[in-house]
């Protein structure tokens, strides 16, 4: 063989090869490409815990050949209502065997609730709606091809606070300044993600819009749950305790609930609230009066009376004495009777005074006075009107 033509011969063997490499590199690429864009995103699945939760993305591959695929790779987010990322993950590299149809790989993608950004947070424990699942595999085929496909899914979604509801006090003790009261309190959780932290509350008048109490208490609602508790609160009295002494009132509130998780503030709720109050001086009577002789001047003036402590918590101490007033000027008056009331118990007795005889056919006024740690009451009754 001449050597021009063993040349030739070796110039096209080399053509050849090129070829056959080039369609091979070709036929890798398009197979490659047919795997990553064949991924779909399968039917998510959720396993919470106290500060997390982990999103189970089941991504499906099929390779329909001829040959493996290798250095796939599979890159999946998880977006919020809003359509902010709040977590991400990303697989290690894993082969697709030729033929292989439907392959399944799961990707986990945690949420770490005490590292998302706040506007997220709160997001997620305030918005209902569905949270976006995005999923994309990745080939590489060395050195410069480089091929990518993504798919999409929907996950439902439900904030994990709702229905809240505040029930009837339960009033505990005082002070000079305030009532203490446990307040039931109770909401659903119809979320897969466990609520951890702390309520706190603020009562507004209704009426005159000033703050009159607060109350806080720790909250832990598992997934899926019925979460109930008692908040301790707080309520401040009125500077001027006199009318509270003797009447029933119903305080109207506006209370306004904060949830705190990782100290942010994620979740608000505004409703109204009553206050009950019933009076330490209830269904107060009087009596009878009657009159003895005490000498040839004066009289022994007796006024029989009583009432019932219906507040629940307060044990009323003080005093109450009784003035008669003719003209103006008081004439008489008597000593004064202590007592000391329990919650919820009756009180009665006597008040008398020595009171002149002229003054028996004038009309005047009795004053009866009741002094107390709360302050002071007084009650008029006419005298021979």
């Amino acid at each position: 063989m001449r050597l021009s033509t063993a040349i030739k011969l070796v110039n096209v063997l080399i053509v050849l090869a090129l070829v056959s490499a080039f369609a091979v590199s070709f036929l890798v690429a398009i197979n490659s490409f047919g795997v990553v864009s064949s991924i779909r995103v399968g039917e998510p699945s959720a396993t919470p815990s106290e500060s997390s939760v982990e999103i189970s993305l089941p991504i499906n591959l099929s390779n329909p050949g001829p040959f493996a695929v290798s250095g796939v790779r599979i890159y999946g987010e998880l977006r919020g209502v809003g359509g902010d990322l709040i977590a991400s993950a990303s697989s290690t590299p894993f082969s697709v065997a030729a033929g292989e149809i439907g392959a399944q790989r799961r990707l986990a993608v945690r949420i770490n609730f005490s590292q998302i950004p706040h506007e997220s947070l709160r997001a997620i424990f305030s918005q209902a709606g569905n949270l976006t699942l995005l999923a994309r595999a990745e080939a590489v085929l060395d050195p410069f091809i480089h091929m990518s496909a993504e798919a999409s899914g929907k996950m439902p979604w439900e904030p994990p606070v709702r229905g809240f509801q505040l029930g009837d006090p339960d009033l505990l003790s005082h002070n000079s300044t305030h009532i203490f009261a446990s307040i039931p309190v109770r909401f659903e959780n119809p979320s897969i993600i466990s609520v951890e932290g702390s309520v706190g509350v603020l009562f507004v008048d209704a009426d005159s819009g000033n703050e009159i109490g607060s109350g806080y208490m720790g909250v832990s609602a598992p997934p899926r749950s019925v979460f109930e508790g008692a908040m301790q609160s707080y309520f401040r009295l009125p500077e001027n305790m006199t009318e509270m002494l003797v009447e029933s009132r119903a305080y109207r509130c506006n209370a306004t609930l904060h949830f705190s998780v990782f100290g942010v503030d994620v979740h608000s709720v505004s409703i109204p609230f009553e206050l009950h109050w019933d009076p330490p001086v209830g269904s107060p009577y009087l009596g009878s009066p009657s009159v003895t002789p005490y000498n040839s001047t004066h009289s022994l003036f007796s006024l029989p009376f009583g009432f019932t402590n219906e507040n629940g918590i307060i044990t009323l101490e003080g005093s109450v004495r009784m003035d008669l007033a003719i003209g103006g000027a008081v004439v008489s008056e008597s000593d004064p009777v202590l007592m000391i009331v329990p919650p919820g118990q009756p009180f009665s007795s006597s008040l008398t005074m020595i009171v002149p005889n002229s003054a028996l056919s004038q009309p005047g006024t009795i004053v009866m006075s009741m002094d107390t740690q709360f302050g002071s009451a007084s009650l008029e009754v006419p005298f021979n009107g």
